[in-house]
């Protein structure tokens, strides 16, 4: 057989290891996780220095070409254990790695310079590398995850054959001494560096497939997970220009990809942010932290839908961003059953007009903005008279759809400005705005009183009914929004005391204090 150059082997094994650890150290890099492969990249540059070193024999001193060496060498592989541990999700082995280095450098020394014996430094190798090489064995064996199981196969059956290799070695070593140096050109040194040219780029092959299997295998879940996602899912660039867009997002809103890939979002936005809104929302993003919030866009029909919307940036690796990823719920049923709950809340069941929160709520801001206008504000308080006897009448349900009618009467007879509301029972509260005298106060309150001595035609029964309006104005009779509304309600039963079917305007406070104090000179 022929006997190659040992020098230029270790110079190969070098070469492979160093190519390896470069390609790997590129992976390593462009990922974001802890997966093991940085520690892979390590091993294999300590097996590459290791095998430069063993390859400088007799041209530098046996402690670097022998101890160094031979420690890179356990450390090279102690650094892929690391790294296959890492990589199956499994805690390091401490004691391995805090107890191997100092015992095979002790035993290093000890057999070369008090008791130099190259066989059991052979020995004590071989046995360095079948401990660690078992132990990567087990772990990539032992996965629980069947994709990494199965990947980590040929990792493992060359793992296993090398520790084969270098157990036979060691035994042979122990059985056959010699002081045949590592360097020599014999056929038994040329197949052993051989076989490590052969591990070596048995590992480094597949180490990196294993990677890019990894790589792919995770891509591929993530690619699925995507696509097939019920939400929807948009990517971007960095200027908001739509590079990917899954189905689900398409099925929203309707469009064919091509018809989506390559435009800005805003071209499916139905509203526009704001200037300083759009500001705030790049800013945020630009600065690395997600947005999240609503948007109301527009389907390729026309139609509108709210969606919550979540933006998050995308960083590479040297923390620039690259893209911005939108996830996507549509809220549309949502946001309308949170309006008709708003509007229940707000609203009266029967006949839909504002309740006395919402009534409140309107005559404060109206009474505000009289302040400021320099106007004043009418508040009416209405009761229906006779209300009582049709219920008794005629029952209930004819009473409840005669409280329907009158509210759409009260509603005809006010300008769009004003508001009508049902307080409880048979009762009314109309908030008239933008009052400049009482004409037209007196105009509106006649027509209602009008409007509702009408006979109404419920049901098979003829109803008839009329109302008792009471007024207070504001600022003439108060200030005070309780206050106009209690004094609407003591005009309004002044009214039905005096006969019913009319009107009264209020006496303010002050007034009735006057009235009092004549009252009592008089007397």
């Amino acid at each position: 057989m022929l006997i190659l150059d040992n020098r230029t082997l270790l110079v190969v094994i070098g070469i492979i290891a160093t190519g390896a650890a470069i390609t790997l150290a590129f992976l390593w890099r462009s990922q974001t996780q802890r997966n093991g492969v940085g520690y892979w990249a390590a091993g294999m540059s300590s097996i590459a220095l290791a095998s430069i070193l063993v390859s400088l024999r007799d041209l530098v001193p046996d402690f670097v070409s022998l101890m160094v060496a031979n420690l890179l060498y356990v450390v090279g592989f102690l650094f892929i254990l690391r790294g296959i541990r890492v990589f199956s999700e499994r805690p390091p082995l401490l004691f391995l790695d805090f107890s191997l280095i100092p015992i095979a450098g002790y035993l290093f020394y000890y057999f070369k310079y008090i008791e130099e014996s190259q066989s059991i430094r052979i020995v004590v190798f071989s046995a360095v590398v079948v401990v660690v090489c078992t132990s990567i064995v087990v772990a990539l064996l032992t996965d629980k995850n069947k994709a990494k199981r199965s990947a980590g196969l040929s990792v493992a059956t060359i793992f296993g054959l090398f520790a084969f290799l270098n157990f036979m070695r060691g035994f042979m070593a122990l059985m056959l001494p010699s002081q045949e140096s590592v360097i020599q050109d014999s056929l038994t040194t040329t197949l052993l560096y051989l076989s490590g040219i052969f591990f070596v780029g048995g590992v480094a092959i597949t180490l990196v497939l294993q990677t890019y299997s990894m790589l792919a295998s995770k891509l591929r879940t993530v690619s699925l997970a995507v696509d097939q996602s019920a939400s929807s899912i948009v990517i971007t660039d960095n200027d908001g220009r739509i590079e990917y867009i899954n189905p689900a997002a398409l099925e929203k809103m309707g469009y064919q990809k091509e018809e989506v890939i390559g435009k800005h979002t805003s071209t499916f936005r139905a509203n526009i942010p704001s200037p300083e809104e759009y500001a705030e929302l790049s800013k945020q993003l630009n600065s690395g932290k997600a947005w999240r919030g609503q948007l109301l866009n527009r389907k390729k029909s026309g139609e509108e839908f709210w969606e919550l919307v979540s933006i998050a940036p995308v960083k590479q690796t040297n923390g620039d961003i690259s893209h911005f990823v939108a996830v996507k719920e549509d809220i549309t049923a949502l946001t309308e059953a949170k309006k008709k709950i708003q509007h229940l809340a707000h609203h009266d069941n029967l006949t839909g007009l504002p309740t006395r929160a919402l009534m409140m709520e309107r005559l404060e801001s109206a009474l505000l903005k009289a302040q400021s206008n320099h106007c004043q504000v009418a508040v009416l308080f209405i009761d229906i008279d006779g209300f009582k006897a049709v219920n008794d009448t005629f029952g209930h349900a004819t009473g409840d759809e005669l409280l329907k009618l009158i509210s759409e009467k009260l509603c005809v007879c006010v300008r769009d400005t004003d508001t009508v509301a049902r307080i409880g029972g048979d009762e009314f509260l109309i908030v008239l705005t933008h009052i400049t005298d009482n004409h037209v106060i007196t105009v509106i309150t006649e027509r209602m009183i009008q409007a509702t001595s009408e006979l109404f035609d419920v049901y098979d029964s003829r109803v008839n009914v009329s109302v008792s309006v009471g007024i207070a104005q504001y600022p003439i009779h108060s200030k005070d929004p309780h206050e106009l509304i209690q004094l609407a309600d003591q005009a309004m039963y002044g009214v039905k005391r005096a006969g019913k079917n009319n009107f009264a305007f209020a006496i303010s406070s002050q007034e009735a204090n006057h009235s009092i104090m004549n009252s009592e000179q008089a007397s």
